[in-house]
């Protein structure tokens, strides 16, 4: 699961998330103040297995996603509707531009973590040309950690630590 925004949460449905599971839980998303829940179906391989590997928001307003996900529909739910639409309008209706990578390390230029508006915590082995190529990342303070051994085991910097708002 991936909170967007205030507004927007966006669900992998996949190896271990059913949609009958989101469908049992959608209630108390919305009641926790969301209004619109999308899911997305990519395929069930170790590159795709966790949204985290796939897509991540980088700052309010951009989100950074492999180049194949243009071309997945979501499933959005709201309190009173569903309907289905592609992710990037999705995402753009939620404020979102998308840089789309056509080529990438999954787990080291995908799975970061935000410390706040002008930080990420990434990979030492993220590809730093990704980092240069947006506008809205140029000015980002990066902190690199060295987490190879972690990625071995298939894990990134936010999938091992799911980091989460929290009172």
């Amino acid at each position: 699961m991936l909170i967007l925004n205030k507004d927007a949460v966006l669900i992998n449905i996949g190896m271990r998330t059913t949609l009958e599971a989101v469908e049992s839980i959608k209630d108390r998303i919305f009641q926790e103040g969301f209004s619109e829940i999308a899911i997305i179906d990519l395929p069930r391989r170790s590159d795709t297995l966790h949204l985290d590997m796939n897509c991540n928001v980088t700052n309010a307003n951009l989100l950074i996603a492999k180049n194949f996900m243009r071309y997945f529909p979501v499933h959005v739910f709201t309190a009173q509707i569903n309907r289905f639409e592609m992710a990037e309008q999705f995402l753009n209706h939620h404020g979102f531009d998308v840089y789309w990578l056509e080529k990438y390390k999954t787990i080291p230029d995908i799975n970061f973590i935000n410390l706040n508006p002008e930080t990420l915590l990434i990979s030492k082995q993220a590809t730093k040309q990704h980092w240069t190529k947006h506008p809205l990342l140029q000015k980002k303070n990066l902190i690199e950690i060295d987490v190879t051994e972690l990625e071995k085991g298939g894990g990134g910097i936010r999938c091992m630590t799911l980091p989460l708002l929290r009172k």
